[in-house]
Formats: C-alpha cells, sequence, structure tokens
C-alpha cells in the first residue's frame, strides 16, 4: 500500500495469558495493545465520511472481544498474541485493514524487566496474512533491571550496583522462550565482574544470539547511578550472530539458585449514491410495527399487499417480538419484525408502495408523530446503498437504536454483514444495545418478548391468543404439553385413549392439572411400529379435536391443541376441526406436503429433527462434523461441550437448518417455527443427555452458506424438548416399564428447564406441573 495514512490505536487496555508470569503459572496478566494500520483516508477527510476509512472504534472492540472471548487461552508467547491481534485487525469482513502494526506490552510478566514487548508488522494480499519481506518479528525487552559488580573504581567493586538493559531482538520463528532469554541474561549480569559496560554489552549481546531464531539484538546497557546528576549513563551496541562467528560459546550455568519466573450516537450519514430505477432485483430489509387493531392480520394483509407489487417477493420473515412503545410513551405495545424482501423498485418508488400500504390499504391514520398505528413499514437497507435525502435515508437512521428493529434484522443476517455507515456489524451494534442503559424518556425497556401466534385461517377466535417467550432472559414460565395418544401401539402408553370418551375425560383431566397444551397423536413411532393408514389416522385424531372443540367444559373447549402427525393431509383437516399447533416428528421429511399446508393456515409448527424411518433411525445416529467449506457455523452460546458433544449439537442444528430452510422456501413464516431436537429419534443414550445439556447451543446456533448467500438461524426460535418416559431414562435407572418412568421423567423435566427448554411434552401432567413450578421458581425466579 502506497498511502503513509495511518489510523492509530494506543495502548488499548486487556487482560491476556502470555505464557507464564514469574512464578511459572499460567496466570492472566494485563496487557497493552498499539496498533496502527496503513489506509488511505483522503476521500474521509475530503468528504467527512468515515466508511472511507478505517473505524478504529471498531477494530478495538473487535480487539477487546478477542481477549474476553479467549480470556482462558494460553498464548504461549507474545508474539502469538500478536499474530492473533493481527489476524483480528486485519479481518476485513469486521471492518479491519490490510497493512498492520501490532505492539503487545506486559508490565506485569516479569518480576525484573519494567515492560516485555512483541513487535509484529503484517500485510493482507489475496486473504493471505503475512509478514513484509522487509520487516522481522521484533521482541523488546524494556529495562531489565539487575545487580552486577562494575566499574573501574575501588568503590564500585565494594558493592553491587543496578544496570538496566534494553534487548530488542529480531527473531525468525514464534518459538523464542523470552522468559528463558532473561533468566539467562540476568543470572549472567548478576555473576558478572566486568571493568567496562563496553564490555557487558558486548557479552549480553553473544548470550541472547546464542537462542535459535534470533537474526539480530539492539543490546543496551545504562548505569543509572553513575552520575549523580543524569538519569544513567551507558551504551548500545547492534549484533547479529554473524559478530560471534569463531568466538566461544559463553556457558550460562546456574551460577545461583534459578528464580521462578510468571453506547448510541448519530451516524454521519451523507448521500453517495445516485438513487436511479432499474429492473434488476434487489434485496431490501423492511421493518414492520403495529399496536392497533388485529396486528398479526394488520401483518399479514401488509405481506400480501408486497407480494402484489410487481417484481416484488418477501423471501422471509423474522421473529414476531412485542415491544415497549418508543419517544412516545403513553399508547399500546407493539408488535415488531423484518422482512427480506426482493423487488425491482427503485429506494423511492418502494418508499411510494409502503406509504400506499400503509394509508390506503391499511388505513393507518397520523394522529401524532411515533404514536399508535395499524402498521409502519419503513426501509432499514437496500443492497449496501447509502442514500440520504429530505424524504428517504438509507440506512436508516435510527435503526441501531432500536433492538424491536436489531434484534429482528439479526435473525436475517449474518453476524459478519458491516452496516454500511458505521463500518461494524449489525450484531456488534445489537449486543450494544442490550448492553447500554436505556435512556426511560424515551423508552421504558429494550426488553422484548417472542411471540408465537395461534392463528388459524379456519378457527377464528373473538381475542388473539399466543405463545409468548422471553428468548433473551429466560424469564418466561415453561409450557406443559401433554401427550394425548390415541394409537393402540405407543410404546408407554398404546390403546389408553382408543375409545373417544375415555380421550375426552383424560384430556379434561389434564386441563384440570394445569396443561397449556394437549398434543394429539394418532401414529406411533416407536421403532418397529407400524404405521396406520391415513384415514385410520384421520379416524384416530380429528374427531377427538371436534368433540374437545364442541365440549361443554370451555376450559377443555378452549384449550390449546397440537397434532402429533406427520402427514400433510392429516394436519390440514385436524386444523380445520380447530387445531392450534402441527408437531411433526419428521421436520417435513415424511411428506413433502406438509410445509405448504403450514404455509396455508399459518399455524405453528414443531420443526423436529429426525433421521430414517422408525425402522431405521436407531441405526442412524452417527453424526459428524461440518465438512461443507462454504458453510460457516455461529453459536452465540458460551458453555463447554466435550468435542463429540460440539459434533452431535452442531450436526442436529445444522439438519434442523436444512428443513428450515425448506419451509421458509414453501411460505412458512419463521414466527411460526417452534425446534424439537427430537430426543429418542436416531440418538442413542449419551445423544440424548448431550442434547438436553446442549439445549442452549441449538437455541444460539445460526449458519451461512458464502456460496449460496443463504443464512439460516435457529436464533431466536423456541424449543420443545419432549423426553418423557423413554427409554433412555429407563436404561439409566433399570426402569424396564415406561409408566414406573415418572419420577424420573420429573428429574428429567427439572433439567430441561435449567437448561432452557420453552415446551415440554408429558405423559404425566399432574405430576410434571409441579415439577415445572418448582423449577421455573428455581431456574426462572417466577413464583
Amino acid at each position: 500500500m502506497s498511502s503513509k495514512d495511518l489510523v492509530l490505536i494506543d495502548k488499548l487496555q486487556v487482560q491476556g495469558i502470555t505464557g507464564r508470569d514469574y512464578w511459572k503459572r499460567p496466570t492472566i496478566q494485563p496487557l497493552e495493545v498499539s496498533i496502527s494500520l496503513q489506509t488511505d483516508f483522503k476521500a474521509s477527510s475530503v468528504s467527512d465520511d468515515l466508511k472511507h476509512s478505517l473505524n478504529y472504534a471498531v477494530i478495538s472492540r473487535n480487539v477487546l472481544e478477542f481477549f474476553e472471548k479467549n480470556r482462558g487461552t494460553n498464548f504461549k508467547s507474545f508474539i502469538n498474541v500478536a499474530n492473533r491481534v493481527s489476524e483480528v485487525v486485519l479481518d476485513e469482513k469486521r471492518g479491519g485493514g490490510n497493512e498492520s502494526k501490532v505492539v503487545i506490552s506486559g508490565k506485569k510478566t516479569e518480576i525484573k524487566a519494567k515492560e516485555i514487548q512483541a513487535i509484529v508488522s503484517r500485510v493482507k494480499s489475496n486473504g493471505v496474512i503475512q509478514r513484509p519481506s522487509t520487516t522481522n518479528d521484533l521482541i523488546a525487552i524494556k529495562s531489565l533491571t539487575v545487580p552486577t559488580i562494575i566499574g573501574v573504581f575501588t568503590f564500585e567493586r565494594l558493592q553491587k550496583q543496578y544496570v538496566s538493559l534494553d534487548l530488542d531482538i529480531s527473531i525468525s520463528h514464534s518459538d523464542v522462550d523470552v522468559y528463558r532469554i532473561i533468566e539467562d541474561v540476568a543470572l549472567y549480569v548478576e555473576n558478572s565482574n566486568f571493568k567496562t559496560v563496553e564490555a557487558l554489552v558486548e557479552c549480553v549481546s553473544h548470550v541472547v544470539l546464542q537462542f535459535e531464531h534470533i537474526l539480530q539484538v539492539v543490546t543496551r546497557v545504562e548505569k543509572p547511578n553513575a552520575i549523580t546528576f543524569a538519569n544513567g549513563v551507558g551504551v548500545q551496541v547492534t549484533r547479529t550472530p554473524k559478530d560471534f562467528e569463531g568466538v566461544p560459546k559463553i556457558d550460562v550455568k546456574e551460577l545461583a539458585k534459578p528464580l521462578d519466573y510468571e453506547n448510541s450516537f448519530n451516524l454521519p450519514t451523507q448521500s453517495t449514491v445516485i438513487d436511479t430505477d432499474t429492473e434488476s432485483q434487489h434485496t431490501a430489509y423492511i421493518a414492520f410495527g403495529s399496536n392497533v387493531g388485529n396486528q398479526l392480520q394488520n401483518i399479514n394483509e401488509a405481506i400480501v399487499a408486497l407480494n402484489s407489487i410487481e417484481g416484488t417477493d418477501v423471501l422471509a420473515t423474522s421473529s414476531l417480538y412485542e415491544s415497549e412503545p418508543m419517544y412516545f410513551l403513553d399508547q399500546p405495545k407493539f408488535i415488531n419484525g423484518v422482512l427480506k424482501i426482493s423487488t425491482t423498485s427503485s429506494p423511492h418508488m418502494l418508499l411510494k408502495h409502503l406509504k400506499s400500504i400503509e394509508y390506503e390499504t391499511l388505513g393507518r391514520t397520523k394522529l401524532k408523530d411515533n404514536g399508535p398505528r395499524s402498521i409502519d413499514l419503513d426501509i432499514l437497507l437496500y443492497d449496501d446503498l447509502v442514500l440520504n435525502e429530505p424524504d428517504l435515508v438509507i440506512p436508516h437512521m435510527r435503526m441501531i437504536e432500536r433492538t424491536f428493529v436489531l434484534q429482528p434484522l439479526c435473525e436475517l443476517i449474518p453476524p459478519e454483514q458491516i452496516h454500511p455507515v458505521t463500518a461494524e456489524p449489525y450484531h456488534n451494534h445489537l449486543k450494544q444495545l442490550y448492553a447500554s442503559k436505556v435512556d426511560q424518556t424515551k423508552q421504558k425497556s429494550n426488553e422484548l418478548s417472542v411471540h408465537v401466534p395461534l392463528q388459524n385461517k379456519y378457527f377464528t377466535r373473538p381475542t388473539p391468543r399466543q405463545l409468548t417467550f422471553d428468548l433473551l432472559g429466560q424469564s418466561h414460565r415453561t409450557y406443559l404439553m401433554g401427550i394425548l395418544n390415541t394409537t393402540p401401539d405407543s410404546f408407554s402408553d398404546g390403546g389408553v385413549n382408543a375409545e373417544l370418551d375415555i380421550a375426552l375425560e383424560n384430556a379434561l383431566q389434564m386441563v384440570k392439572s394445569g396443561v397449556d397444551i394437549i398434543d394429539i397423536g394418532g401414529v406411533s413411532t416407536r421403532p418397529g411400529s407400524i404405521a396406520p393408514s391415513a384415514e385410520e389416522e384421520w379416524e384416530r385424531v380429528v374427531p377427538i379435536v371436534k368433540a374437545i372443540r364442541s365440549h361443554p367444559d370451555e376450559d377443555l373447549k378452549n384449550v390449546i391443541i397440537s397434532i402429533d402427525t406427520y402427514r400433510a393431509s392429516v394436519a390440514s383437516d385436524s386444523i380445520e376441526a380447530g387445531a392450534d399447533i402441527i408437531n411433526d416428528i419428521s421436520g417435513g421429511l415424511y411428506d413433502e406436503k406438509m410445509f405448504d399446508v403450514i404455509a396455508e393456515t399459518g399455524v405453528p409448527y414443531i420443526l423436529s429433527h429426525t433421521r430414517g424411518t422408525p425402522d431405521t433411525m436407531s441405526k442412524l445416529n452417527q453424526y459428524t462434523a461440518n465438512d461443507d467449506p462454504d458453510l460457516v457455523e455461529y453459536t452465540r452460546c458460551q458453555s463447554n461441550y466435550n468435542h463429540d458433544e460440539d459434533i452431535l449439537l452442531k450436526a442436529v442444528a445444522r439438519e434442523l437448518c436444512v428443513q428450515y430452510e425448506k419451509a421458509i422456501d414453501r411460505g412458512v413464516k419463521r414466527w411460526q417455527i417452534i425446534t424439537d431436537p427430537g430426543i429418542g429419534f436416531a440418538k442413542d443414550l449419551k445423544q440424548n443427555l448431550a442434547l438436553i445439556r446442549g439445549t442452549p447451543l441449538i437455541k444460539s446456533y445460526s449458519n451461512y452458506n458464502e456460496s449460496t448467500k443463504r443464512y439460516n438461524s435457529l436464533d431466536g426460535l423456541p424449543i420443545l424438548v419432549g423426553p418423557s418416559r423413554k427409554k433412555f431414562i429407563g436404561t439409566l435407572t433399570n426402569e424396564k416399564i415406561p409408566a414406573e418412568r415418572v419420577l424420573t421423567t420429573g428429574a428429567v423435566i427439572m433439567s430441561c428447564i435449567g437448561y432452557q427448554s420453552d415446551i415440554v411434552r408429558v405423559h404425566d401432567v399432574e405430576e410434571m406441573k409441579k415439577v415445572l413450578l418448582i423449577g421455573d421458581a428455581l431456574y426462572r425466579d417466577i413464583v
């Protein structure tokens, strides 16, 4: 790079393990990081626009996050730390540059030396980071203070005086033990007996150059007390191994006992791109919000209207989030989200379409700025466009101060995607928002709750219902799903509910015991079971749904009904009869029409993980790590899992994402989806336990395919876990009869609550309701 412009970061305070401390312990030490990045900010100087330069705030934050993430990592050496920091600051996806100089400084690592530094220069070319051919890596030891006998005068030789040494060591390899160098130099100097510093500095240089991988040393020796009215006097030499060719090696032996070492801002948005009409496809992200009338209906009508615009398609939706109103506080809460669309409309034409939907299609009446509204539609992003005009600013000016915008947006864009103005990833902005203090004059709280609406196109209720989750703070109560099997061959309760009257009686008892959802199943999926025909399954399920919906007991009549089926036809007819949720153990693998039914009816859909069929799944429990070089995986989960568990959890999440993508492509909305890791389906005992422990990882998993440019995220989706009475419990407890596994199922359910399950599916409702009351009190402070 020919430019001499530099972006500088001086002495950023971090903590890390550089190998060992003075006492040879791998202890975290305070470090300072100084960075210079070569760039050309002439354009930025002219336009006063940050995007033409490198954002030192972003780079600093990236470095701080790196050290926080690697807090327990032993980097082994200062040079290794400098190399890792160089990778961070040269990561263009995260706002880095192409040429850097990094200085890592430790002032507490070595007792004898005031400071140790590692200085490395790196350039990035064609994606490869390397050292420039004109420079070498440098280790600098500053103010190594050692007592020694030195001087030509008699009084100088009566007692030791301190000398201070500075060593600038050029190296060819990172495998240089700086602590050993300090130890040998200190030991040699302390036990030496020179008359002149000139002799001392020469021999110290020789000692240093006896170590491998050292190209050159600049040695400075100073006598701080030699002259009263001076800070010190001394000498400096530069030496290479060639200077000591033929000179006998200095034998630095243990002359003494060895020493033991060791937040929201205004964006400088400027118009830099001419806004023109085009017939090519563009990707835009639209924020929506509603707090008047039937909010879900308003949102769905807006989506229909968007899809009716020529050249425009809604590609994906976020989850639905309930938020406190902002700016004007005295109004109802909002339901917010984000849409990803493809459009041929120009930004201004798209804005015109959005205003038409707001005011003409949905009859929005604007009585007050930021006041109540049936629908609000805002353009957040349009490709990588930066636009600042009186009627339209892109990116949206206030998006980075709103959790109700950034949270749903980050479900649709990968973590590396950078804001074109701030040069910082959107995901970072979201983290900063949650970490910052809320200005309660603008908004009471920036906390959000996820809504899974219980809509049914065939079955309208006077008041909309939904499942509500706090997936960020886990402060919501755990939902209880009770199992009502109508099959004669289920592994635990086959034949119990074969008669309609008995099934209704048991359903009523569940309701009285506090169930939230009744899951009706007409097909056994136990290994070796024979699936009934679709007609037989229909006879087992649909009449019960109709009977519940017409039952005289109001609580039973209005209970949330889930249908455990993998057949689209049974799902469709059950929904028409009044079912609220479809629980598909195949995750759409067994019936390709299932996603069409879910998209058409709008009901929530439990997307479960499985492999093979009930006959083959037990043999399909071998899971492997991601081997697709184009697929980048992410998780926010900080828990430590062993190697096999990590492979399993990410494999299950990855396979869930495959079906998730298919569902989205068939028109299913993200807010309809609940995940299920599939306890007992193509998993062995240890894998089932790992899935329960690993629920936080699955709930925060996402991936991005660099080839297809598709981002799929399970982050923000509620999860159901169903371990009730299953074989792995009986194996652990030697309970061979499933019905006897009530107490032990309760123990597992308690763990599910602690590991962030949102819904648990159980046989024994009355007993498990009590477990949930205790578990929610313990883990979620719900009393």
